[in-house]
């Protein structure tokens, strides 16, 4: 008869977190959101300033302004499906 030694193997899975450490891990994933939102509008707010700079320097009318904002939301699409 053999000698089997059982032997406790990981599988890869964290332990159960305590309700503190889920918290924290909640509380530093939504600062993280907040973050990466703020981010997010500061690079919107540059855009539409570059855009009004743009706009002001080629002296466009309503419908070129149209055309401009148009190609703008096109590439802000096209930039979105790339992140899809």
């Amino acid at each position: 008869m053999r000698n089997k030694q059982m032997t406790e193997t990981s599988t890869g899975a964290e332990p159960v977190q305590t309700d503190g450490e889920q918290a924290a891990f909640l509380s530093a994933l939504n600062e993280a959101r907040l973050d990466e939102r703020k981010n997010q509008a500061v690079a919107m707010s540059a855009r539409l300033e570059a855009i009004a700079t743009y706009l002001v320097k080629i002296k466009a009318t309503g419908f070129g302004a149209v055309e401009v904002l148009r190609q703008e939301a096109e590439r802000i699409q096209n930039e979105a499906w790339e992140i899809l």
